[in-house]
């Protein structure tokens, strides 16, 4: 296994067996299927505490010590981000045709899952290129920021209340759970072109950071 995934992708898996937790407590009789969409809505918020909690951890100090260059340490780091961010889809999807099947309410949460893992790649990236920009301590603040955001986003907005009276459709727009299969296909051809983009931007802000 590379160096890099060694050391980088310890928080990845920890934080991913933290994810897998709640799941369980359903099994086997579907007990709170709400949860599911809870969830789907946290799956930024962990991939985005594992780049932070992998940044901080890591010694650019020893990468330099390794025969690698800026650019295979940033396609190893996004290969690692976004390989976490389908296995959280994957998770999710086999969850959601456990608990919903072919019910009327699966499509809406599939299309909830696709739409917040999307996001989570995009954030990731995002997050990565912060970091080499500006440091790990600006990426702490950054991403404890966005944490306490969808904290009070959530509590405000009362999530669990809303998946309990209202269903899914409050929370999946509305023509991506209802339009066809492609509409998600789409989404994730375009995040994935997003992310290639972001990738190439990090490589140049990394090439800078070490200059």
């Amino acid at each position: 296994m590379s160096p890099i995934l060694r050391k980088s992708s310890f928080f990845f898996i920890t934080h991913l067996c933290t994810f897998s937790i709640p799941p369980l407590t359903m099994l086997p009789e579907w007990r709170n299927r709400g949860m599911l969409s809870v969830l789907a809505l946290w799956v930024p918020v962990w991939l985005s505490s594992s780049v932070l909690w992998s940044e901080r951890q890591e010694s650019y100090a020893f990468l330099r010590t390794l025969p690698v260059t800026d650019r295979e340490i940033v396609r190893t780091k996004f290969g690692l981000a976004l390989g976490f961010a389908v296995i959280y889809w994957l998770i999710l999807s086999l969850l959601i045709r456990g608990a919903w099947g072919s019910t009327p309410e699966y499509a809406g949460y599939m299309a909830l899952a696709s739409l917040t893992c999307a996001i989570a790649i995009i954030l990731a990236a995002g997050w990565y290129i912060f970091s080499w920009r500006f440091g790990p301590s600006a990426l702490t603040v950054g991403v404890m920021a966005f944490l306490m955001i969808v904290i009070l986003t959530t509590w405000i907005a009362d999530v669990r209340r809303m998946v309990r009276i209202g269903g899914i459709g409050i929370l999946a727009p509305r023509w991506l759970a209802e339009g066809p299969w492609t509409y998600q296909a789409g989404l994730f051809v375009i995040a994935s072109a997003a992310y290639y983009g972001l990738m190439r931007l990090a490589v140049r802000v990394k090439i800078k950071s070490e200059v």
